[in-house]
Order: C-alpha cells, then sequence, then structure tokens
C-alpha cells in the first residue's frame, strides 16, 4: 500500500488536472477555498498515481476499478492511501485543544484526558468508518507527522509513505 502526503503549498503544480464530470460537480459544490483544493489535490493524486477517477457511492466512499482508496485532510495536509486491499485514512491535528471526555462520549469512543490516547482513538474511529463494517478485524497503524496524528486502518502489512512535492518525516508510533 501506498500512502501519499501533500501539502497545499504546492497545489499550484497540479493546476494542469483533468477531473471527470462527476468531480468538476462535486468539487464545484464546496464553497471553502482549502476544501476545494483539498479536494483538487486528493483528485489529482489518485488520477495520477492510478489513471482512474474515483467513483463516489451514495455514502461519498470513493472507490476504484483496480483497487482501493481512502482520503483524509486536515488544514494543509492531504493523505492518500491507495492500496490492493480495503483501505481507511485519517489525519488530526493533535495539538488541538478538546474537551476530550465529551467529545470521546460523542463520538462513543473510550473517555479520557490524555490527549496521544484521544487521538488514535478519535483517527481509528474515523479510518473505521472509511474502511466499513469488517475493521474490527484490520490492523490499526498510528503516524506522526509533526503534530498530526495519521491512522491507516487496513489488512495490507506494507505500508510505505511517499511525499508530494514535500519534505516531511512520517514516524510510527
Amino acid at each position: 500500500m501506498k500512502v501519499y502526503i501533500a501539502n497545499l503549498d504546492s497545489i499550484g503544480k497540479i493546476s494542469d488536472t483533468k477531473l471527470s464530470d462527476d468531480e468538476i460537480l462535486q468539487y464545484n459544490k464546496f464553497s471553502n477555498q482549502t476544501r476545494r483544493n483539498q479536494y483538487l489535490m486528493a483528485h489529482a493524486i489518485i488520477f495520477d498515481k492510478t489513471c482512474e477517477h474515483p467513483i463516489s457511492d451514495k455514502n461519498g466512499k470513493l472507490h476504484l476499478q483496480n483497487g482501493f482508496v481512502s482520503v483524509a485532510h486536515k488544514d494543509n495536509w492531504v493523505v492518500v492511501a491507495l492500496s490492493g486491499q480495503n483501505v481507511g485514512i485519517d489525519i488530526e491535528n493533535a495539538s488541538i485543544k478538546r474537551d476530550f471526555i465529551s467529545e470521546s462520549e460523542l463520538l462513543g469512543i473510550k473517555p479520557t484526558n490524555d490527549a496521544e490516547f484521544f487521538y488514535k482513538n478519535f483517527t481509528q474511529y474515523e479510518s473505521d468508518v472509511k474502511y466499513g463494517d469488517e475493521s474490527e478485524t484490520a490492523n490499526h497503524l498510528f503516524y506522526k507527522l509533526g503534530n498530526y496524528m495519521i491512522c491507516v486502518c487496513t489488512n495490507d502489512s506494507n505500508v510505505e509513505f511517499i511525499c508530494v512535492d514535500c519534505d516531511v518525516q512520517i514516524l510510527p508510533l
């Protein structure tokens, strides 16, 4: 499995990206420019690496004809997981101060006041949703990107991170 990481600071380098008609319709629904750029970056990576335009199901989950894809974004970061097996991914800014107890209860995850424990559970919850019904049998791999926590939900044992026009260090937890 390959996980591509991109920072929106390099969005200018993908200006020639060709979106499908369905992707253009979805792109135009976003009024927030950051969200539009996140969408464009993710779909540019997917097409560049697979030569496929992903298709969204009725729940918004992306599908490829020849593999699996999962997308997450937070702030200026976009992560795209491409695999031959099902995959779910999430990224969160772990430096944001929150009411961890209340948010844990809302998400139905184990309550805690420990930030790292909370963000591990939060990113796992989000990656499980993207993975689907069988997530409890999958592996959950955690990584740090500066102040950001990434969780990959997969049964793929080989995860390779590739930075797209950025130079960052991804550390396993």
